[in-house]
């Protein structure tokens, strides 16, 4: 688990979007929200099962998945809608799992948190790396007893296992490294997507990322999660409300400053993480090339922008950007840094070279009640 990795902030009375838990914290609310949801019996956590139906859920069975169009509000089954309620831009929560049984879990409890706090936008699990028995499974799992149950607006989508630690050489499998499956799912969810996609997606595999087109729906907001995240309340793009947006003091005058709140293009948000400017201390030649813009952040502006950590928030053509580069990036630093925060140095990387200084959230997750920079 990566409860306590360093994250920073200030004490506060507001609560945070989001919590983080630990393996058995995760197990123990989750028997306890089957438990309050209780109307027939529960699948064991040792397999996929057969888990209650939600108080809230709507809508029959729907036939095999398809590609088709965004869904409307009025297809949904609920009412939160599909799009930011100040703003009207379409929001995508997204977070990758791998395809085993503990993830499975944990995707059903966000989906069920998200149900409980009225999360607006489509909710979205990426699963990795399932083998074609469980891609199926897990396929009609989540139609039954998610999208079926819950809502028409959470969705699944599956990608091959990324999660392979290559030798350099060799190409040949000599490790793995789970959190490859975050910056490499995130990327195939979103040039491969039935509610995403380039505009030309037969050049998705171009070797040059200008060449891999653009996103088909560019201003679509997206908010990367990780699957042992539960949400407190709705999440959108809108930090507007200086009441339930948290600042620390470093960054109070840049988001003073700024004409808008609002997640848009060439803006990202994201919630503050302890990471400093390790990533700088990094071979960056050898990571982003002797021309990246990433040799060129001091240690001021580095500490300011990029210390970032999930929820990340973009728009869809940044996040793109952002997905392209962490890719390309996060085998590099797991070469150099072959531990558990890789993917996260690689992302502040990634964001660096592509000069997309992040606004960093306090409030936007609460994991630790002994670390700041987080919004308790």
């Amino acid at each position: 688990s990566r409860t306590a990795n360093g994250r920073n902030g200030s004490p506060s009375s507001l609560i945070g979007v989001l919590m983080i838990f630990g393996a058995g914290s995760v197990y123990t609310l989750l028997y306890s929200a089957v438990s309050r949801m209780q109307q027939g019996p529960a699948g064991g956590i040792g397999g996929l099962g057969e888990p209650p139906v939600a108080n809230a859920a709507a809508g029959g069975l729907r036939p095999d998945v398809a590609r088709r169009p965004l869904a409307t509000p009025a297809m949904t089954g609920d009412d939160a809608g599909t799009t930011s309620p100040t703003t009207n831009a379409t929001l995508h929560v997204i977070f990758s799992t791998d395809c085993g049984t503990f993830q499975h879990w944990q995707s059903y409890l966000f989906f069920h948190a998200a149900l409980k706090v009225g999360q607006p936008g489509y909710v979205t699990r990426i699963a990795s790396g399932c083998a074609d028995d469980e891609l199926e499974a897990e396929r009609r799992w989540h139609d039954d007893h998610i999208r079926s149950a819950m809502s028409d607006r959470f969705r699944i989508h599956f990608t091959p296992h990324f999660s392979g630690v290559k030798d350099e050489a060799t190409g040949e499998v000599k490790g793995d490294y789970k959190f490859f499956n975050k910056p490499f799912g995130l990327k195939h969810f979103l040039e491969h997507g039935e509610l995403t996609g380039l505009t030309d997606p037969g050049k998705a595999d171009a070797a040059d990322p200008r060449d891999r087109g653009t996103m088909s729906r560019p201003d679509d907001v997206i908010i990367l999660c990780d699957p042992d995240m539960l949400l407190l309340r709705p999440i959108t793009d809108d930090f507007s409300d200086e009441r339930s947006t948290l600042i620390g003091p470093r960054r109070r005058k840049i988001y003073k400053e700024q004409k808008s709140h609002v997640v848009r293009p060439l803006h990202p948000y994201a919630q503050t993480y302890g990471l400093g400017t390790q990533w700088r201390k990094f071979d960056l030649v050898d990571i982003a090339g002797k021309d990246s813009p990433a040799l060129t952040v001091d240690q001021p502006t580095g500490a300011m922008y990029y210390p970032v950590g999930p929820p990340y928030l973009a728009v869809a053509s940044d996040m793109h950007a952002i997905a392209v580069t962490w890719s390309d990036f996060a085998p590099r630093v797991h070469r150099q840094y072959p531990h558990l925060l890789a993917e996260m140095y690689a992302y502040c990387i990634a964001a660096a070279h592509l000069s997309l200084p992040h606004m960093m959230i306090d409030s936007l997750m609460v994991s630790s009640a002994g670390v700041g920079g987080e919004g308790w």
